[in-house]
């Protein structure tokens, strides 16, 4: 006996398929299927980037707020917090990069930062500005001194046992996050598709 799977749009069934138990052979005829009733749509790079460092994203913001904002915090959270966190970070970057035709590689995120396209820069420094007062940190910490402390947490957090002596501030980590979605969202908002 075959299962059938319905095949939902915005929420409302528009079709059913016989599913093969296949998952990838099932997802190629749901997308065959949306394409013959032209509901389907290509998503660029850019926006696939963005919606996988929000899944990076969602994890870090959940490990923060069930095990590091509350006394006693869980120290064995931390490091997954921060290695999803500036995974997180790196992506939006990368994201914004696509979007502007730049295909960019690497964890380090001064590097990603310092090559991105200046429009995407100015989004970034005024998503910054604008969001800056949401977070507690410490006098004289702006966007480039949080972008230089986390420059090489991805990798380095991902192996805590070979370090003795990392430190990061937690909300530090946490506004350079929000700014680098912040900031990708603007730049999608500005940017003229191509034709």
């Amino acid at each position: 006996m075959m299962t059938k799977k319905d095949i939902l749009f915005n929420g409302v069934k528009v079709a059913t398929l016989d599913a093969t138990g296949n998952n990838f052979e099932d997802i190629k005829t749901a997308k065959n299927i949306l394409k013959d009733k032209n509901l389907f749509k290509e998503i660029s790079t850019h926006s696939s980037i963005y919606s996988q460092a929000n899944c990076f994203a969602k994890v870090a913001n959940d490990l923060y707020q069930n095990d590091l904002k509350i006394s006693p915090l869980n120290a064995f959270s931390i490091s997954p917090f921060i290695v999803n966190a500036t995974f997180s970070i790196e992506l939006y970057f990368k994201a914004i990069h696509n979007a502007y035709g730049n295909k960019i590689k690497g964890h380090h995120l001064a590097s990603l930062y310092k090559d991105m396209p200046i429009k995407g820069k100015q989004h970034f420094l005024n998503a910054a500005n604008d969001i800056r007062n949401h977070y507690y940190l410490n006098d004289g910490v702006d966007i480039h001194t949080c972008l230089e402390s986390l420059n090489k947490a991805f990798e380095n957090w991902r192996y805590i046992y070979e370090h003795n002596t990392l430190s990061l501030e937690l909300q530090s980590i946490r506004y350079l996050m929000h700014t680098a979605h912040e900031a990708y969202c603007r730049v999608k908002e500005n940017i003229v598709p191509v034709s």
